[in-house]
């Protein structure tokens, strides 16, 4: 591959590269990079949230037609998502709240993505798209599994040090080696010194993204949807995905698989916190759809299937048990229920649904 060959030839003149670098050629780059054109779905390398279930949307729908009534019902509200992929979170978002009197004519849907060829899917599929956040947001700003691909470091502690794992070459093969840290991963590492034999990822450029939120968000909501850990937790290692599966080698064929690790939700906090902003969680993807009336749209699909077996038309009734089951992975634990969500906000605003507890359990 053309991307190996120039990674090797930067490494060859210049010495190993910081394992962010790699990252921003093997997802980002225009030509060759994973994100080059949408790579989700079912028909891609790995499905999120939304292509698992169309409850999600309709979901996090609910959420935002509830940050407008906490923004005093305002004539134009703007909805941005970052990370936008081929916009089925969006079509699901604008298909809900359809029924919302007034909030569908005052919402204005953008859809944020690097990539030109993602821009140009998310323009195929309706949905206005953008290379950037927008300056000025009044309204939501959304991110669901965006910051684990935002290039990060990689800190580990060996023998008492902390050195960085840099990427280098054998023949021609991209491997990790160990080097003196970067000033740039040192000054993002928070939270506790790291244990023995630890790794953690450090991102200095997530929390350039959380500081350019709080500079666009003039006055609403932020929600960010990821796989995290927090300080009392380790992080999970290092994660290559392709054709639905992880791969053990995240730097073979860069270009060719998603590279991914969970993001330090404290760190995040920090940031937003220090930009001015309200913090709240995080909580679990199941904590945070149950919040929002999961019961309820399973319930309904419930009814619906019971209607349709009363008909006797089995084939809608099986394919309504295929949906209530397939939405049951979204609040599962260890499927995608598993997913953290932290909440911000702008000065003296409520608290949103999504992160005040299941309301048929009173927690």
């Amino acid at each position: 591959m053309r991307l190996t060959r120039r990674l090797l030839e930067e490494i060859r003149r210049t010495g190993p590269i910081t394992f962010a670098s790699f990252m921003e050629a093997a997802l980002y780059d225009p030509e060759e990079g994973f994100y080059a054109d949408p790579p989700v779905g079912a028909e891609g390398h790995f499905v999120t949230s939304p292509h698992v279930s169309p409850a999600f949307g309709d979901l996090v729908a609910r959420q935002v037609a509830q940050c407008w009534d906490l923004l005093g019902r305002p004539p134009a509200l703007d909805v941005v998502e970052l990370g936008a992929g081929d916009g089925t979170l969006a079509r699901q978002i604008l298909r809900a709240v359809a029924a919302v009197p007034g909030l569908a004519g005052a919402i204005r849907y953008v859809g944020v993505e690097r990539a030109e060829g993602a821009r140009r899917a998310l323009a195929e599929a309706g949905v206005e798209a953008a290379s950037a956040l927008p300056e000025r947001v009044d309204g939501v700003i959304l991110a669901n599994e965006l910051l684990d691909n935002v290039p990060f470091h990689r800190l580990r502690e060996r023998d008492g040090r902390v050195v960085e794992v840099l990427v280098g070459a054998n023949g021609t093969r991209l491997v990790e080696v160990e080097g003196e840290p970067t000033a740039e991963a040192m000054k993002a590492l928070a939270g506790p010194p790291l244990r023995p034999g630890e790794e953690r990822p450090v991102a200095p450029a997530v929390g350039d993204l959380v500081r350019t939120v709080a500079a666009s968000l003039d006055r609403g909501y932020a929600f960010l949807i990821d796989y995290g850990f927090t300080r009392a937790e380790r992080a999970a290692p290092v994660h290559a995905y392709r054709d639905h599966r992880v791969l053990a080698n995240v730097l073979d064929e860069p270009g060719s698989r998603d590279v991914t690790v969970a993001v330090d939700l404290g760190a995040m906090a920090g940031a937003a916190r220090d930009a001015g902003l309200q913090v709240w969680g995080p909580v679990s993807q199941h904590d945070a759809l149950l919040a929002l009336g999961y019961r309820t749209w399973s319930s309904g699909v419930r009814a619906r299937q019971a209607e349709a077996e009363e008909r006797g038309d089995w084939r809608e009734a099986n394919r309504l048990f295929g949906e209530r089951s397939r939405a049951s992975i979204l609040i599962d634990q260890d499927e995608l229920g598993g997913l953290r969500l932290l909440a911000l906000g702008t000065g003296g605003l409520d608290p949103p649904a999504a992160v005040l507890g299941d309301p048929e359990r009173g927690c």
